[in-house]
Formats: C-alpha cells, structure tokens, sequence
C-alpha cells in the first residue's frame, strides 16, 4: 500500500477504476432488487448526500494536512544551502592544509545532498544520507587537527558551531522525508470513497455514465494531489533544489587554494 501511496499516476488510476467498479455494483445490486418504493429511495438518497458531505470534508481536510510538510521540505532546502555556503566562507578562513581540504570535502557533501534530493526510494535516501554523515565526520577531524595544530586560532569554534549546524539539518530533511500522512487516514479515505460510490451507484434508478464517472473521477484526482506533495520525489510536484545547486556551481567556480 505505501509503494501505491508513493505513486500519485498508479494511485489516481486504480482509485479511478476502483471507484468505478464500485458504482456499477451497487448499481447493479440496485436494480437486482425490487419493492424500493418512494419512501426508501428518499432515505438512500439522504444517505447519498450525507456520505458525499462527509467525503468532501475529509477531502478537504487531506489536503492542508501536505502542504506544511511541503512547504516545510522546500524551506530546509534553502536553510541547508545558507548553512553550506557559511560553512565554506568560514572555511576559508582556516590555515592551510586545513581549510582546502575541508572545502573539497564541502564540494563532495554537496554533491550528497543534491543526490539526496534526486533519491526515489527509501534505500538510495539512505545511502546518501550516510554518505553526507560521513563526509561531516572527516570535516570535523580537519577542524580538529587545525585546533591541534593551532589552539589559539580564534576561528575554530565558530567553524565548529557552523559545521554543526549542518548535521542538523541533514537530520531535518531526512526526517521531513519520513514525515506522511499516516496509513489510518488513508484508510478512512479510502472507506469512506468507497461506501459513497456504493451508495451513489445503489440509488441510480438507471444506469448514466456521466453520473458513474465524474463522483470516482474528482475523488481520484484530489487523492492523487494529495499523493504528490505527500511523496515529491515521484511525481510531478517537486521541491526544487535551486539554492543548493546554485551553491554547486559557486562552489565549483571558486577556485581552491594551492595545496
């Protein structure tokens, strides 16, 4: 189930088809039946329009509930970028052979994190993250083999302070990624979407294709939308990664001091 949640096009067709099928059973249930007299019908289209109501509500309440965790992702994008690019000018400002080494380090974690954001499954997400952990420990011996080396040097805690910083954020937007809808509420979407078009195709007297489609058609599209800024990495919404490949190409063009 998380593999279709995590595809919006898969997600939005069997939700399409599904809905779909859904209909036409209770329509054909409907017209199996008999003795559904004025009264009856009117308590089943009461029931109809209830569970659309309901179904509205929760569709509406879905969506509010992606954006902060999209809006969230594209502004640790922008914040990991500032981080990096303060790390490097602090860098800069190390003696030599210190601070070279740990800006080609920088280029290196760079280059981690934008293949973090390029990941679509949760091992190559992993993969990358350890990479970017691991080039933050070899930043970190540099600076302290710099303290060792020159323990007066005022810079030091401060490059320190700043190369902290970006574990921190490295451990935002990997737990930003695992942030989701929980399955419990996909589940109650998918319930109530079902028992709706139940319902909607058992009070159809007569079969009406316009009618059959367009109730499967917006739920699927809204459940869809949601899919897509829930999971940015597979579908057409994406959180772009601007800032810190316009950090890359800076990084790239400044040249590194002669070791």
């Amino acid at each position: 189930m998380s593999s279709l949640i995590s595809n919006p096009w898969a997600l939005f067709a069997v939700f399409l088809v599904g809905l779909m099928v859904v209909v036409e059973i209770g329509l054909r249930l409907r017209l199996a039946s008999s003795g559904i007299d004025e009264g009856r019908q009117s308590l089943i289209q009461s029931a109809r329009d209830g569970l659309t109501v309901l179904l509205s509500f929760l569709l509406g309440f879905a969506l509010p509930m992606t954006l902060p965790h999209y809006e969230q992702r594209r502004n640790l994008v922008s914040e990991e970028a500032n981080a990096i690019g303060t790390v490097d000018q602090r860098a800069q400002m190390l003696p030599q052979p210190f601070g070279g080494r740990i800006r080609e380090l920088l280029r290196e974690y760079v280059d981690a994190r934008i293949e973090f954001a390029s990941e679509r499954d949760d091992y190559g997400v992993q993969a990358s993250t350890a990479r970017a952990k691991d080039l933050q420990n070899q930043m970190w011996q540099q600076d302290v083999a710099a303290v060792g080396q020159y323990p007066n040097l005022g810079i030091t805690p401060i490059f320190a302070q700043s190369l902290g910083s970006l574990a921190d954020l490295n451990e935002e937007r990997l737990a930003a990624y695992e942030r989701r809808i929980p399955g419990t509420i996909w589940f109650v979407l998918t319930l109530i979407s079902v028992l709706t078009c139940f319902v909607v195709g058992y009070s159809m007297g007569r079969r009406l294709f316009l009618a059959m489609f367009v109730l499967p058609l917006t739920v699927a599209i809204v459940l869809s939308l949601v899919s897509e800024l829930d999971s940015p990495r597979t579908g057409f919404i994406r959180v772009e990664q601007q800032s810190i490949q316009r950090l890359q190409l800076d990084l790239r063009t400044n040249p590194l001091p002669n070791q």
